[in-house]
């Protein structure tokens, strides 16, 4: 039997499709499933399994086909058992399938709970952060070592989604995490990933000695101040954070915990109303920036490569500057002769990374690392203008953000956490770093 649907893609194809699936699951039990292209174009995609039909039940295969525009045309059922089929099972289908509409039309949903672990090196989080749409905060407030530098910490983004069933909540406080994740770490100057499913080796300390030998763990955090089944409230695990510090701030100050800067719940509820496409530059622009912070501890080039980009990702949200070099030159404040500057960037930084495999940060020369009393000058050149290369990439996309996001309302921000009201139309000055 076959079901015409003629959905067009969007927001209501998409609500369909979850619906369908969570149903599915829940009718189903175990399924397996295929996808491939038809000769026509038409893409199509199917899942097969028991199906209960009264007190009997059926094998049943279920066809999904979309057109090469996206629209998803129709579902495609039939009996793929053996012997004779349930009576009636087409009619239980037809009135399966009409209910998944008829639920996507009222738009049901529950509201879930749910935590995403995110990690990072470095000094603990100083507290808990509400921002719009999510708590941030240390999965381990009561860590004994808060300022070690060089030590693996886990973060969570708190929220709750209105989803279908449990999987569909999952998926979409995934989705949601994982946005807000590169934008954190672009406030943060700070490389969030998430989780590692290997095994690694480590060296133990046994009754306060170094083991003989290493072993091998696996990785993953667990601990029971980390399970939480509910939004908490303000407070009730750990404090609230500071938000200390500028967004242009070089350099992070030794002894002092990981905060949030004073700017932050201004840019995000800046982010959240600003036009879509300023929005989706500034997200494509974090993601890029935060691959630099993630892979730049093991690769430097490549850090600077993917700041570079995420520069050039988010001037195509400013009309008035036409690419990188010209985007770089309106917001930089701190230095005015920086053409020099501009083509080492774009020319060597990026374009010979990317398309030539250069790196010009010198993982691969090791000429710098048998130093003797004396300091390679050419390495102490290269560190110090690459570490301005740096400073000039984020100063540009700071004063980006100040010059084009609405300020707040009036009032203190950060005085309690509290809803966040909305944001007023005066832009902030921009500063230089």
């Amino acid at each position: 039997m076959e079901i015409q649907l003629n959905l067009p893609r969007g927001d209501r194809q998409q609500a369909f499709l979850d619906y369908l699936n969570s149903a599915l699951r829940e009718k189903t039990g175990t399924y397996s499933g295929s996808a491939g292209q038809a000769e026509d174009g038409t893409f199509q995609v199917s899942t097969s399994g028991p199906f209960s039909v009264g007190q009997t039940t059926v094998h049943l295969a279920w066809t999904l086909s979309k057109d090469p525009t996206g629209e998803l045309k129709h579902l495609h059922v039939e009996y793929a058992g053996e012997g004779e089929p349930a009576r009636d099972w087409e009619r239980a289908v037809y009135e399966f399938v009409t209910s998944v509409l008829a639920t996507t039309l009222s738009d049901s949903r529950t509201k879930f709970f749910r935590r995403t672990f995110f990690y990072y090196i470095g000094q603990q989080l100083d507290g808990e952060y509400w921002l719009p749409g999510y708590r941030f905060a240390p999965a381990y407030p009561t860590d004994p070592h808060p300022h070690l530098i060089n030590a693996e910490r886990v973060v969570s983004v708190d929220q709750h989604v209105f989803a279908v069933d449990e999987l569909h909540a999952f998926v979409l406080a995934d989705a949601a995490a994982k946005r807000q994740s590169a934008r954190l770490s672009l406030l943060l100057n700070t490389g969030l990933y998430g989780v590692e499913h290997n095994q690694r080796w480590v060296w133990p300390v046994v009754d306060g000695v170094p083991a003989a030998e290493s072993v091998r763990y696996q990785l993953g955090f667990q601990h029971p101040s980390a399970v939480l089944n509910e939004m908490p409230k303000k407070r009730q695990i750990c404090a609230l954070g500071e938000y200390k510090g500028s967004l242009a701030a070089r350099y992070r100050v030794a002894g002092e915990l990981l905060s949030l800067p004073s700017e932050a719940r201004k840019i995000l509820r800046g982010i959240d109303n600003a036009p879509s496409a300023i929005a989706e530059s500034f997200d494509r622009s974090a993601r890029l920036y935060q691959v630099a912070a993630v892979c730049g501890k093991y690769f430097p080039s490549v850090a600077l490569a993917y700041r570079v980009a995420a520069v050039e990702a988010i001037s195509q949200a400013d009309p008035g500057s036409k690419g990188f070099s010209n985007f770089m030159r309106k917001h930089v404040r701190s230095q005015t002769e920086i053409g020099d500057i501009l083509n080492y960037l774009y020319g060597v930084a990026r374009s010979a990374h990317f398309h030539g495999g250069e790196f010009p940060m010198g993982e691969f020369n090791n000429a710098d690392t048998f130093g003797g009393p004396f300091m390679d000058t050419e390495a102490v050149r290269r560190d110090s203008f690459h570490r301005t290369c740096h400073e000039l990439t984020r100063e540009a996309i700071v004063n980006w953000l100040a010059g084009t996001l609405p300020e707040p309302s009036e009032g203190n921000e950060a005085d309690s956490q509290a809803e966040d009201p909305q944001p007023g139309r005066q832009h902030a000055k921009p500063f230089a770093l």
